[in-house]
């Protein structure tokens, strides 16, 4: 297995190269998945000029009055705006960002089933954001059947495409796409630059959690990074870069490598196996002493709200089964329960806990 950087001087994710769907790239991700949970993937196909529009679309819903983007308030449906302070992700204290939510969206439109401000209406914005859900969409896709290569599911279960049928296009799935800013806390007039900095380095600003889903992914601006992963390899938080793209893929045009991490649906699914690993987000010292914000665009990716979460069929999962691994994962679960939950019955449970509300 290969490993980064040797004890992560600079940055502690692998970059793949997942443009070929091939046995080698397919155990590149698999070790990966296996052994940090995250990992950097270029030859994913967004170009640097949509995502800088994204981006722009982003901050223009994020620089409304807040009256405006309150009448959009999340609901139990998990869509639409949340303001300073309303999620709490370790569950103990708001997070200092705010979001907005596309969430359920239709895999095979590629639109959001539910009430939209009027500025993601507008015909380019719409177009925009369907665009790239549909380019979300195919390297989740991508990605799920490499993992199905690197996991051998035997082709009598499904093989390459096991994963991929259990994320129906035709279904309903919690899949959604976020917005979200992180916005710099202001330095008051009484108080010392060095005092500003000692209350707020050490700040999260996303609280310590792991994502819901199957697959996150996530795309950060230069001069904007964040994010910090408990990595599973060192055992101490590290923070994730921004790392431009390659000359190879620069020269076409695409944008810097996307962050792709294990959520705790697919950990789930291979009796953890895959990791499914805690981060969180903490604004670095320059943006704090420049204050900058932070924006950053997720996609969040479920599997149809109806698949059933039963143990994946490859003979690496299973025989590894009792090698150290969670005992909350599908095996457990169907063993003790003598049925397997549902994707949309994972993804409540969570939503209710991050909210503090019932389902």
């Amino acid at each position: 297995m290969t490993t980064p950087s040797s004890v992560f001087t600079n940055n502690p994710l692998e970059t793949i190269d997942i443009s070929r769907l091939d046995q080698l790239t397919a155990d590149k991700l698999l070790n990966a998945a296996k052994s940090q949970g995250f990992m950097m993937v270029e030859g994913h196909g967004f170009t640097q000029a949509e995502v800088d529009e994204l981006f722009q679309l982003s901050k223009t819903f994020f620089d409304l009055p807040d009256e405006l983007k309150v009448e959009h308030a999340i609901n139990e449906g998990n869509y639409g705006y949340t303001g300073i302070g309303t999620e709490n992700l370790d569950e103990t204290i708001g997070d200092p960002k705010e979001a907005f939510n596309f969430a359920y969206v239709n895999l095979k439109t590629g639109k959001a089933e539910h009430k939209l401000p009027d500025l993601f209406t507008m015909p380019n914005n719409d177009v925009l954001v369907t665009n790239m859900i549909f380019k979300f969409r195919d390297t989740v896709h991508r990605v799920l059947r490499l993992l199905a290569m690197g996991l051998k599911i035997d082709s009598r279960f499904g093989g390459v495409e096991w994963f991929v049928e259990r994320n129906d296009i035709n279904k309903p799935s919690g899949s959604a796409l976020r917005f979200l800013h992180y916005p710099s806390p202001k330095i008051p007039s009484n108080v010392s630059l060095d005092d500003f900095m000692n209350s707020n380095r050490n700040k999260n600003v996303a609280g310590e959690h792991t994502d819901y889903g199957q697959l996150t992914r996530l795309l950060q601006r230069e001069g904007e990074s964040g994010l910090q992963i408990l990595s599973p390899l060192s055992k101490k938080w590290e923070n994730v870069p921004f790392v431009a793209a390659s000359k190879k893929y620069q020269d076409l045009g695409e944008a810097a490598p996307l962050i792709l991490n294990i959520g705790d649906q697919l950990s789930y699914w291979t009796d953890g196996m895959l990791k499914s690993t805690v981060h969180r987000v903490r604004l670095g010292e320059d943006m704090l002493r420049n204050g900058r914000s932070r924006y950053s665009i997720v996609f969040f990716s479920h599997p149809s709200s109806d698949t059933e979460l039963v143990p994946v069929p490859s003979k690496i999962v299973v025989g590894g089964s009792n090698n150290g691994r969670s005992k909350r994962g599908a095996s457990y679960e169907v063993e003790k329960a003598g049925k397997p939950i549902t994707s949309m019955e994972h993804l409540q449970r969570r939503i209710s806990a991050a909210y503090g509300r019932g389902v």
